[in-house]
């Protein structure tokens, strides 16, 4: 399970999985070697109770959130509005058996977040899980 640190263990290798969002015509997640002009090319995000729990451009959220610290620097970061992205770590957390993020108010030294363990597996294991799926895509025929 996603974020439970429960997957099965693997070998990971293989193409590395884009941080940043290209255009519509390149933005697969996994894609084939090309086959007489042939590619199969997918995306991959994980649901819980038929909504969106992980997907590329959440988890990269949740990295960036890491990385700054803020929820704020982070949508910056991405070209995302700080209300949606607050939107998105709200739903992450709230299908989460634990937060993802925790946040700490404002004071005198400014609010912030973090990602918590949970938030922290849930990263590992959906990359985890994509790298899996790019194994599968380039072993599938055309």
């Amino acid at each position: 399970m996603i974020g439970t640190g429960l997957l099965p263990p693997f070998v990971l290798w293989g193409n590395t999985v884009p941080r940043k969002k290209r255009h519509v015509h390149q933005n697969a997640m996994a894609a084939s070697p090309p086959h007489h002009e042939l590619c199969l090319k997918g995306r991959l995000w994980i649901e819980k109770r038929g909504r969106t729990y992980l997907s590329w451009g959440r988890v990269v959220l949740l990295e960036r959130i890491d990385q700054y610290g803020s929820v704020s620097a982070a949508a910056r970061s991405m070209g995302m509005s700080y209300a949606h992205a607050w939107k998105l770590v709200r739903d992450m957390n709230q299908l989460s058996s634990q937060p993802l993020v925790e946040t700490q108010t404002g004071g005198r030294g400014g609010g912030g977040a973090r990602l918590t363990p949970q938030g922290r597996r849930a990263v590992a294991d959906f990359w985890a899980v994509v790298k899996r799926f790019q194994r599968w895509i380039e072993r599938q025929p055309l």
